[in-house]
């Protein structure tokens, strides 16, 4: 009898299987090709298990997977659709295989069963009542390991396995809990278990997508060189930090300005930092905007097909790219993203925090887990981060170190106070003196609010010049624009770009202002604070509220990105009524140290340390501040892990940031009306809202909603109209 492992269905009808050998041959293969010296030998100084038996253990995990679908049960699953648990079934045979046990003090674990038994699910089985009956063929099949194991690592097998099946695997299930808690409270058995899973569970995958021909690639098609790259940078020699970069085998720390070649030089730092052809490089940056912005860049330096992007909305942004390529989204595409969602594509750009849940569950997050030990990770704009995520951050830094995976951290403005709290002092500095020699733009500090001067908007508008305006709160930025508008500056001269625009707008809003840069015909943007990092974009001239030093050195680095002395650009840098979004302390100590005039880079560098070095030494609430926030990010990875049974499935929500007004993703009742209910209408607003706002619905049709509905009016110009407290005591949201 032909034991069926794989079915293919059109219709309602099996038009391909796939056999048991077969299907396990293709894994075996693929797992094979899966390991690298490098992460092999680390996971064994690491586990204290043997290298070789490593490779044994990943070996027999991928030929005894999927023995279980030798039963009656599971051929009944392929040809009728009914249920069976073939990884519980192929636990039975395993039972009494010691060979690959995990000893610590007085406790064991079976790895070659549990990772058998975990392979496709995350919660151990609940059934009460097991039943199963193995094929004739499946002994066989089992003592075929023999001659499997000397065609694959080309050597004699010393293993001898007996087909025994333990029917009461249901004791086993009710122990496996304990197992499964003991790998997570373990470090180095979490490390060696996540590794194997990881494998298994990415090899398993790649079998499965070679039969149903929808592959993706997952390894660069040669390992990139140094050579090779340079012949795709738009400029023919490197600069100096660079160079030193492409040639650094170690984790670094690198301080380069705004606009000269930063991304470049961390990339050839990768390059140099591969093992292999199928090592990673994963690059992190602190929005989603700057991530689609930076994965457009990657795919014209490597191949696309090597190219991933993560975060919570890539999956809206990577299926319109298909759709204008390809007509519609189809299995291949849906087979590709949620593979690279697991870090597997050979260059992956992510926001921080879409890492950092990966790494925060590791254990559950198999696949992630085995490719970020074989990965160099770059993260970009670390000043941009709160002191709740530096915090986790220093825990991901020490944990890098120990199972060295190397890590590029870049920053234009990093206080010296913040390198001691991360803890990376130590790290080699790659810098070029000579960078932070140019002069950009005359700063102008203005002892008044930036509402009494619109008028020098307009008239430095009216010139030919291109204005940034920056505001500290949505709200202001929407009375700017309003006011700008009342003083005759035409609507398709100005637009307006905060939060509180839907995502599919915000992507709209994004293409427009780059649009409107490229034609290059004079316009005015008023925007929050979001385009600090978020967009890369070029002005002539800046009226911004004042703000946190390091805040403000990257808003300097929006006007005149080149440092052109011909287009010195113009900063006019206003007083604040309200402080908020940020702490008055640190906004005195900033508009106290900033000068007035035409300087060079490097003096914006002394001026963040001397605020940050009065602020950590006079202001008692950064400190206590400090102990709140960082030390509660610190301890968030391994409170996580007491907390959940990291396999188990847990909440992917993890509170990183220091986020005090609590936000969530909303669907406008006009919206809802209408049917538009996926995640690109969704709107981002304070969780408070609801109160006054939210449209209620019978539960059940709650229930079937994704996202809860607000009753707001909104407009492409503006965004979410803020309406005003019956009392006239101000707006329902002033942020």
């Amino acid at each position: 009898m032909r034991i069926l492992a794989k079915k293919i269905e059109k219709d309602e009808k099996i038009i391909a299987t796939q056999d048991l050998q077969t299907h396990t041959d293709w894994v075996i293969k693929e797992a094979l090709e899966l390991i690298d010296d490098s992460s092999v030998d680390r996971v064994s100084k690491i586990s204290g298990f043997d290298r070789d038996k490593i490779i044994d253990l990943i070996f027999f995990s991928a030929y005894f997977h999927d023995i279980g679908k030798a039963t009656k049960e599971f051929q009944s699953t392929i040809i009728n659709g009914t249920n069976s648990y073939h990884s519980l079934y192929s636990a039975s045979v395993l039972l009494e295989i010691e060979d690959f046990d995990f000893e610590e003090g007085d406790y064991f674990v079976n790895l070659l069963l549990v990772i058998v038994l975990t392979h496709h699910t995350l919660l151990p089985y609940r059934a009460k009542k097991v039943e199963f009956n193995f094929l004739s063929e499946a002994e066989e099949f089992f003592y075929g390991y023999r001659d499997s194991y000397q065609k694959y690592l080309k050597k004699d097998c010393i293993y001898e396995f007996e087909f025994e099946i333990d029917r009461d695997i249901k004791i086993e299930l009710e122990s496996i809990e304990d197992d499964l808690k003991f790998i997570k409270q373990t470090h180095k058995l979490r490390v060696l278990y996540s590794y194997i899973s990881g494998i298994l569970n990415l090899a398993d995958w790649l079998a499965s997508a070679r039969f149903s021909k929808t592959v993706s690639t997952i390894s660069f098609k040669t390992q990139p060189t140094k050579e090779q790259f340079i012949k795709n940078l738009p400029f023919d020699k490197l600069r100096d930090f660079q160079e030193e970069l492409s040639i650094d085998f170690k984790s670094v720390l690198v301080e380069i300005p705004t606009g000269e070649g930063k991304t470049e030089g961390s990339l050839l730092w990768a390059i140099n930092n591969l093992y292999n052809k199928h090592s990673k490089i994963i690059y992190t940056l602190p929005t989603q905007t700057t991530s689609n912005k930076l994965y457009e860049r990657i795919k014209t330096l490597f191949s696309k097909e090597e190219c991933g992007l993560i975060h919570s909305s890539a999956k809206i942004y990577l299926e319109k790219e298909y759709e204008r390529e390809k007509g519609e989204v189809d299995d291949v595409f849906r087979s590709d993203f949620l593979l690279s969602k697991s870090f597997n594509k050979p260059i992956t750009v992510s926001t921080i925090d879409s890492l950092l849940k990966y790494f925060i569950n590791i254990g559950r997050f198999n696949i992630a887990t085995k490719n970020f030990l074989n990965s160099t990770i770059i993260i970009d704009e670390v000043h941009s981060y709160d002191l709740k995520l530096m915090g986790f951050l220093k825990r991901f830094l020490e944990l890098c170190s120990e199972l060295e995976v190397r890590v590029c951290l870049m920053s234009a403005s990093i206080p010296n106070q913040i390198k001691s709290l991360l803890g990376v002092e130590s790290y080699p500095v790659i810098t070029q003196k000579e960078l932070f020699e140019k002069r950009a733009n005359e700063i102008i500090k203005v002892d008044t609010i930036l509402e009494d001067d619109l008028y020098l908007i307009v008239e430095k508008f009216n010139s030919g010049k291109n204005i940034l305006v920056i505001r500290n709160r949505v709200k202001s930025s929407i009375e700017t624009f309003e006011e700008l508008l009342e003083l005759g500056i035409d609507i398709e001269d100005i637009v307006l770009y905060h939060s509180t625009f839907k995502k599919r707008d915000r992507t709209q809003k994004e293409d427009l202002i780059f649009k409107k840069l490229d034609d290059k015909k004079p316009f005015i943007l008023v925007a929050t604070q979001i385009v600090e990092v978020s967009l890369d974009i070029d002005f002539d001239v800046m009226f911004t509220d004042n703000a946190p030093i390091d805040a403000l050195i990257q808003r300097l680095g929006r006007v005149n990105r080149k440092k052109s002395i011909e287009k010195k650009g113009e900063i006019f840098i206003y007083q604040v009524e309200n402080p908020l979004p940020y702490r008055e302390t640190i906004l005195n100590l900033t508009f106290e140290t900033i000068q007035e005039g035409y300087f060079k880079l490097g003096e914006y560098v002394r001026w963040l340390n001397i605020v940050y070095d009065r602020l950590f030494d006079e202001d008692i609430t950064i400190n206590n501040e400090i102990t709140r926030l960082f030390e509660e990010g610190y301890r968030k990875y391994d409170n996580t892990l007491k907390k959940y049974d990291a396999i188990k499935k847990s909440m992917d929500n993890y509170d990183l940031r220091d986020i005090e007004a609590i936000k969530n993703d909303y669907i406008l009742y006009h919206d809802y009306i209408n049917g538009n209910l996926d995640y690109e209408y969704t709107v981002s607003l304070p969780f408070y809202l609801e109160k006054e706002f939210k449209h209620h619905l019978p539960k059940e049709q709650e229930e079937r909603l994704y996202y809860p509905i607000l009753k707001l009016e909104y407009s492409f110009e503006k965004g979410v109209d803020i309406p005003q407290k019956e009392d006239s005591s101000g707006s329902y949201f002033d942020f």
